[in-house]
């Protein structure tokens, strides 16, 4: 019964990831992304002997591998199930087994494309065999931090708590066992004593309140993830004011408020109401900025900069899907043409800032091919057309 229940489940959300993959994985992105990585990988490996004995490039193998590790746990439970299973509960030991070799096997392909970069670098200052013995103790981390994660939701421990100090910890053991590989020991006893510490904390009983609450927070993370690459048509859409950009909201010209113009406004004040738009906007901005000022390639900036604005772009269609079908347009009804026109509008200035920002950024980083940043403002306007049309295709298809 339990296991065609977990089975049902189970099921159920590989449904939903491989709809949304459908999106998330087309045949553009894959492209783009083969191409990133043939760039990254033949830019390490031309700089091996400019990095050689470079202490840096450890420590930054040291914090990719364990920023890396952000185990997922999916128990996969309903509310309902805090009255109906609990009688139960003795009888769940399969159900939740299989829900962790679940969630582990969702949790390892990070960890697995993260270790194959970070060989790459480990290369450069290590032999072949130690960089397999650092790689062979981060997957054994990787395998520590979610079995102490699955402890602490049954815990009166944080597991969000728990992962961050493990972050932590993890950087400081890999990058001391960069130096001299006895430290791995150190990480051993770290690991042990995180066990009996949890082990002491953990109930003897399923704590069915916070099972229940972290499933909410791991799909809610899951949705926020795919948000920034295709809408998420059951996540509830919510606001909220930032005094700081109200500095952007000036005020409608009055002769500019009519059909014509109105949701020009209103996509403009969507966007910057909007509860986590703007903010991985800026987000991935200062990521992708920080990143192509601390590589310094020319060819590594360009292609990061084209996927950030790939990225960004995306998720304007969002902000269409989500007012074109709000209130306003049954209370002042205008075409759906006037519509869209208006999102073609906004979007257009606002990819054009955000394009010229990245330019400003290239220009600062590489100021003779400075005439190549010309080629971002082409490139948004242009998935941006792409992209929309996509949208209206949708719409269209949807409508009677």
């Amino acid at each position: 019964m339990f296991r065609n229940l977990f089975k049902s489940r189970v099921e159920e959300d590989i449904k939903v990831r491989t709809y949304y993959s459908k999106y998330i994985f087309n045949s553009h992105f894959i492209l783009f992304l083969s191409i990133a990585a043939g760039v990254l990988l033949y830019t390490l490996l031309g700089l091996r002997d400019d990095l050689r004995g470079n202490i840096y490039v450890d420590l930054v193998a040291a914090i990719l591998m364990s920023v890396s590790i952000m185990p997922v746990y999916r128990s996969l439970l309903k509310e309902a199930d805090v009255i109906f299973l609990t009688p139960v509960e003795k009888d769940l030991g399969n159900y939740f087994k299989s829900s962790r070799v679940y969630s582990f096997i969702l949790g390892i392909p990070i960890p697995l494309v993260v270790s194959v970069i970070a060989f790459v670098l480990l290369i450069i200052n290590h032999s072949m065999l130690n960089s397999l013995l650092i790689t062979l103790t981060f997957y054994l981390m990787v395998i520590g931090v979610f079995a102490l994660k699955v402890l602490a939701v049954n815990s009166d421990v944080s597991p969000t708590i728990v992962v961050y100090v493990l972050i932590v910890l993890n950087t400081i053991t890999l990058f001391l066992q960069m130096q001299n590989m006895m430290f791995a020991i150190l990480g051993i006893v770290f690991y042990l004593v995180a066990y009996f510490i949890l082990m002491n904390k953990t109930r003897s009983t399923i704590d069915w309140l916070a099972q229940i609450e972290h499933e909410k927070q791991e799909q809610n993370r899951f949705d926020t993830i795919i948000s920034m690459f295709a809408n998420v048509s059951k996540r509830e859409k919510s606001f909220k004011r930032r005094n700081y950009f109200d500095v952007l909201m000036k005020k409608q010209n009055i002769k500019h408020y009519n059909q014509d113009h109105m949701y020009d406004y209103l996509f403009h004040r969507s966007f910057l109401r909007d509860f986590d738009l703007p903010m991985i906007m800026i987000r991935l901005f200062i990521l992708c900025s920080i990143f192509i000022i601390w590589m310094g390639n020319i060819y590594i900036s360009i292609i990061f900069i084209l996927f950030v604005l790939y990225i960004m772009i995306l998720q304007l269609q969002g902000l269409y899907t989500a007012q074109a079908y709000l209130l306003w347009p049954k209370i002042w009804p205008v075409s759906r043409e006037k519509i869209r026109n208006s999102y073609i509008r906004y979007s257009r200035k606002l990819i054009l800032v955000i394009s010229i920002l990245f330019m400003i950024v290239f220009i600062c980083i590489h100021p003779i091919e400075f005439y190549i940043s010309l080629i971002f403002p082409v490139w948004a306007l242009l998935i941006n057309k792409v992209f929309s049309k996509n949208v209206y295709k949708k719409e269209e298809a949807l409508s009677d």
